[in-house]
């Protein structure tokens, strides 16, 4: 998939409003609807993937693959630590960082 592009004038995807709506899709391909409700799961930049959302390091393994084809990014193995993926804002922040970098 091509890299994610925000229209503006360095053509990546940086605003981490968007990033995070992005990730909000791939993470709910991985989670259940709110019990309560039916809705679709709120996902913020507080959400923790790990506690709000019942992810465990095999799914978040699968939502990194999913991450990095959508926006066309390959984290490096050492920024593959549970801590850099347990909050989305943090998450939000690493794909940003890759985005520029390329």
């Amino acid at each position: 998939m091509d890299r994610m592009t925000d229209g503006s004038s360095n053509g990546t995807m940086t605003d981490n409003a968007m990033i995070l709506e992005k990730l909000s899709e791939i993470l709910r391909r991985y989670v259940e609807s709110d019990p309560e409700t039916g809705d679709p799961i709120v996902i913020t930049e507080e959400t923790d993937i790990f506690e709000d959302l019942g992810a465990d390091s095999l799914m978040v393994m699968q939502i990194i693959a999913d991450v990095e084809e959508c926006f066309g990014i390959t984290f490096a193995d050492v920024d593959l630590l549970s801590e850099n993926f347990s909050n989305t804002g943090g998450f939000c922040e690493m794909i940003a960082r890759q985005v520029r970098e390329g």
